[in-house]
């Protein structure tokens, strides 16, 4: 399994196999105190699943983690899915698999570094990382 897509947007859809994106691909949160609470954003990742792969189902897990490790999640993320092969499709053909995930009202206790880390049966495919970061007057995002 290999992703292609990991971004941090205002906001993204997944639709009939296409991600829409607003906003996208920020690393800095500006808040003006702490704790702060983020009104939306999507996490959005697209996952190339190989020939053999598909047809299988497949378990998805998606954590925030601070800089020690620690779940920022009330509970991690975790889902099932299954990529079929779409007619037309040859032996090594990939199948795509696009995701968005919404976060509403996360609330973040300190600043810092934060990171969400992705992965498909047990194994991480990606990070990526996004600063918290104090500044008096920050709207955010």
């Amino acid at each position: 399994m290999r992703l292609s897509t990991f971004l941090i947007a205002d906001h993204a859809e997944a639709v009939n196999g296409k991600l829409y994106v607003t906003g996208g691909c920020w690393n800095r949160l500006g808040v003006a105190g702490l704790p702060a609470t983020q009104p939306h954003f999507t996490v959005a990742a697209t996952l190339h699943v190989p020939w053999d792969a598909a047809n299988e189902r497949h378990v998805l897990a998606l954590d925030l983690i601070d800089a020690d490790g620690h779940s920022l999640l009330t509970e991690p993320i975790a889902n099932a899915f299954e990529s079929g092969r779409p007619a037309g499709t040859r032996p090594g053909d990939e199948s795509l698999v696009v995701l968005a995930f919404h976060f509403n009202g996360l609330t973040f206790a300190e600043a810092g570094t934060k990171e969400f880390v992705l992965g498909v049966d047990g194994e991480e495919v990606g990070r990526i990382a996004f600063k918290v970061e104090l500044m008096p007057g920050a709207a955010g995002g």
